[in-house]
């Protein structure tokens, strides 16, 4: 004879302790799970870095290819108007716009119009191939600091493009072609990494009492202000801040404490460097004050140390 509903065993519930004991083991899967999966995300954020630096290079090889291997200018000036004088200028980034897929961008600027050139461009966002996916200072190529400055991630080693001065002029190239780099395009750096706005830094330079605190991708360099340059004009050789040698990047940064002065990434103990052989390549913070200075000199004499 069946038992009454009411006498039917039932199935044990859980009690207190074992459900924090299931809790608590949860709790711990997801904090072996989380560092997991940020691991995952930065690795392929530094895998997507290096791929911009290397079309970036492509697209600076592809230039001096049908220039006579010069490189392009710090200081790009082209005459828009000859009756008013009006002038596009733009930096480096700005030239090889035409090298990968942007001519119609550099000709909407490169005509006479109010904003020509990097006044125009400035605002003109170019997402992804200048944008970090790890830096927390961009949106979309946009600077978060005013939500208009369009940026870049990557800065033109000015000791190479600049070299003997002409960082300060117009329209005119680096002394050195890309074929005959002295110290070879496999020891000299072309690119570096860097944040695209600097939100703890103050607006204006103290040093140099210009505007810094945005890396805008169109900017020329001459202005020292916030051209996609690294180093800066007032520390190559024979000017002013040169001490002698350059200074380390900050590899592993944050917002706050990235330095215009300075080279930097948001990568984890690594900076992603872009080399004139077109080579890209991971440095880590151990890298020795030497070693970055040959990397970046392009005529010290001496190849990069062990470190490299």
């Amino acid at each position: 004879m069946p038992r009454p509903p009411s006498a039917r065993r039932r199935a044990p519930a859980f009690t207190l302790i074992e459900l924090l004991v299931v809790i608590g083991i949860i709790a711990v899967l997801i904090a072996l799970l989380v560092p997991a999966v940020q691991r995952v995300r930065e690795t392929a954020a530094r895998t997507q870095c290096a791929n911009n630096m290397k079309q970036l290079l492509l697209a600076l090889h592809n230039y001096a290819g049908n220039n006579g291997e010069r490189l392009p200018p710090a200081n790009f000036a082209q005459l828009v108007n000859p009756a008013t004088g009006n002038v596009a200028e733009g930096s480096a980034f700005y030239v090889l716009l035409p090298y990968h897929e942007q001519e119609i961008l550099f000709r909407t600027y490169t005509q006479d119009r109010p904003d020509a050139g990097y006044l125009g461009a400035q605002y003109v966002a170019l997402a992804p191939l200048h944008v970090c996916p790890s830096d927390p200072t961009v949106i979309n190529g946009i600077a978060t600091l005013d939500q208009k400055t369009a940026t870049s991630n990557y800065a033109i080693n000015l000791a190479l493009v600049g070299a003997e001065g002409t960082f300060a002029l117009k329209m005119t190239p680096s002394p050195y072609r890309l074929n005959s780099i002295p110290d070879g395009a496999s020891n000299t750096l072309g690119l570096v990494e860097t944040s695209g706005c600097f939100p703890g830094y103050p607006s204006i330079n103290p040093a140099t009492g210009t505007p810094e605190n945005y890396m805008s991708w169109p900017y020329p360099a001459y202005t020292n202000t916030l051209g996609p340059y690294w180093p800066n004009p007032d520390e190559l050789p024979g000017q002013p801040s040169y001490a002698g040698f350059f200074p380390l990047p900050q590899i592993g940064t944050t917002p706050l404490l990235a330095d215009p002065t300075l080279a930097q990434s948001y990568h984890p103990g690594a900076m992603n460097v872009g080399l004139m052989d077109g080579g890209v390549r991971t440095i880590s913070a151990d890298i020795s004050q030497a070693t970055w200075t040959r990397a970046l000199d392009p005529v010290d004499g001496h190849p990069p140390g062990t470190d490299w």
